[in-house]
């Protein structure tokens, strides 16, 4: 008997099963199984980071982290944490995601040993780069190119680099000893240094008629100012001048109430701030106000954050736009707002402000601040000088990078810009793409064991602890205190270590659906049809309500909690274990 039927094809969805997988197919297939890694701008490789951390191996955590994101200790602390709005723990349980940046830094605060400068690329070029700016991402930038075998100078304003890490964060959120450890990492790979630059337009051109290429990293440094009936000039201080002043412990007491007008990142340390200097966290001195235009959830502090400013005896008044001060013989006395409705659109990021007639009150102020943010110098760059689209200008050797590029962000954006446009210069340099990326496959010949169980999932993260609020006032002990290694352990088990990926091969399996009875959740299914995309990715699936209707038994990538135990329980040996990584690395 001639028995001709259709087959259907074998659902796998890496194009390889070991080696090097380079469709676009492929990469959109770890986009989608990494949802953390994607969500991070430098693609940190997050969970690769968390399970040596989970199998006790700080210094490898921390090195990944190296490699990705450039400052470990730095963001393991003031990371606005993308990635873990991309959890998968998001929307697959109730105890939230697992904390990505806290293990970051615990990686960081765990390693026993010094760690090396990262190695070089290639080998020296020949080629020599102007960095103007030693903030995060002119900091990036100068470690890749270095790497990709270029001279590097660092040309910094400030008596020492580090940019807003340095003058715009409070050391109580980010010690000084973590910074100048990591930035130590970036100059001993032979990075030159020339502090105390003030680059102008004219000293801009000559960078560009002596430097192969000049890369401006200059962030945004001129501050926005606020026009308020009857405020003289230079009664208020803006946040980035007040956070100089205190970083350098210029500023160590205050007396009087004190106004904070802004709801950003620099508003929020400017409160922090006061409250020490003023001794309010103790509950003592005058009142801390941080007054916002629009409601909190606008506001840039996290929820944790709010709740230390809460803590710390700051309040926080919303809805509120500043319209005039009025002064006493010729000092400040109160601020006049408005009350703000929000009038939100489809189309809009944020809100419109919709003032509220007859609202006005008045708050006592002595100290105003005014933290609304900041804008480029564009005044630095030389007459004719312009910036075109991503990191280039009008001149074919001058690029700019980071906040200069972009406008105010946050740091990881800036590190994520700094390496990027390092590669963007060394393609002008030496006339080609030199590095590459691809997805590296690899299947794991062993027992499905990645270390999770079911009860993982059940496992409550632990908390970071905090330093009790009367020891806040002394000098700038740091507030969060980070994990143990059992917190750490804890936490890092809570990954999915979504970088492994369970697959069956339809051509051995015999549907006994021995895999869906054994798996702790609904994570495997029977599927009759299912479509991909263009780039051959699952796009759906139609679950097989019947099980002579099933054409596939199919891995959820999305509901898999990487425990194994389909593996290890499958009669004919058809479903594998593979594990994936983004690679990044010179072409061969």
């Amino acid at each position: 008997m001639n028995l001709d039927y259709k087959k259907a094809p074998n659902l796998r969805e890496y194009s390889v099963a070991d080696g090097e997988a380079r469709s676009a197919g492929d990469a959109r297939i770890l986009a989608k199984d990494i949802p953390c890694q994607q969500a991070c701008p430098a693609r940190t490789n997050v969970p690769l980071y968390i399970e040596h951390l989970a199998n006790g191996d700080a210094t490898a955590s921390y090195r990944v982290n190296l490699e990705c994101n450039v400052f470990p200790g730095v963001l393991g602390r003031v990371c606005t944490r993308p990635c873990e709005d991309r959890c998968r723990h998001q929307w697959t349980n109730t105890q939230g995601p697992v904390t990505i940046c806290h293990l970051k830094r615990a990686a960081a605060d765990s390693l026993e040993a010094n760690i090396a400068p990262l190695p070089s690329y290639f080998e020296d070029t020949g080629k020599r780069v102007a960095v103007v700016g030693g903030g995060p991402a002119g900091l990036a930038a100068a470690r890749e190119l270095k790497r990709l075998g270029h001279s590097v100078t660092i040309l910094e304003r400030e008596p020492q680099l580090g940019g807003m890490l340095v003058d715009g964060i409070p050391k109580f959120r980010l010690p000084r000893r973590v910074v100048e450890k990591e930035i130590a990492l970036i100059i001993d790979s032979g990075i030159d240094v020339e502090l105390g630059k003030d680059v102008d337009a004219a000293m801009m051109q000559e960078l560009a008629d002596t430097y192969d290429a000049v890369c401006i990293a200059a962030g945004t440094m001129k501050v926005q100012e606020l026009e308020l009936d009857g405020l003289p000039p230079d009664t208020a201080l803006s946040g980035l001048e007040f956070m100089k002043q205190y970083n350098r412990g210029e500023i160590t007491s205050m007396s009087g109430d004190v106004v904070v007008i802004g709801g950003g990142f620099t508003a929020v340390d400017c409160s922090r701030s006061c409250a020490r200097a003023a001794r309010r966290l103790l509950g003592e001195g005058d009142n801390i106000s941080i007054i916002y235009r629009r409601s909190e959830q606008f506001m840039a502090a996290t929820q944790d954050e709010l709740e230390e400013i809460e803590r710390e005896n700051i309040s926080i008044r919303t809805l509120a736009t500043p319209v005039s001060v009025r002064m006493e013989d010729g000092l400040l006395a109160g601020v006049t707002f408005r009350r703000n409705i929000l009038d939100k659109t489809s189309d809009e990021e944020k809100p419109r402000m919709l003032p509220v007639p007859d609202s006005e009150f008045e708050v006592p102020c002595k100290h105003l601040i005014v933290a609304i943010g900041q804008t480029q110098e564009w005044e630095i760059l030389p007459e004719g000088l312009a910036l075109t689209d991503g990191f280039g200008t009008t001149a074919e050797h001058v690029f700019v990078t980071g906040d200069f590029a972009t406008g105010a962000d946050n740091v990881i954006k800036a590190v994520a810009n700094g390496k990027a446009v390092a590669e963007e210069i060394d393609a002008h340099l030496t006339g080609r793409e030199r590095m590459q990326s691809f997805v590296r496959v690899e299947t794991i010949e062993k027992d499905g064991f990645t270390g999770r169980v079911r009860d993982h999932d059940l496992q409550s993260s632990a908390e970071m602890p905090v330093s009790p609020v009367p020891e806040r006032a002394e000098g700038d002990r740091e507030v969060e205190q980070g994990f143990d290694p059992d917190s750490a352990e804890a936490n890092a088990m809570r990954c999915y270590f979504c970088h492994y990926k369970f697959e069956i091969d339809q051509d051995k399996c015999i549907h006994c659906d021995w895999c869906i009875d054994a798996a702790p959740r609904e994570c495997i299914q029977r599927v009759s049809r299912v479509f991909l995309d263009d780039d051959g990715v699952v796009d759906t699936v139609i679950e097989a309500t019947l099980a002579h209707e099933a054409t596939y038994i199919w891995i959820d990538s999305d509901a898999c909690i990487r425990c194994g135990k389909c593996l290890r329980v499958c009669p004919t040996g058809a479903i594998s274990m593979q594990k994936a990584e983004r690679i990044h690395c010179p072409r061969t």
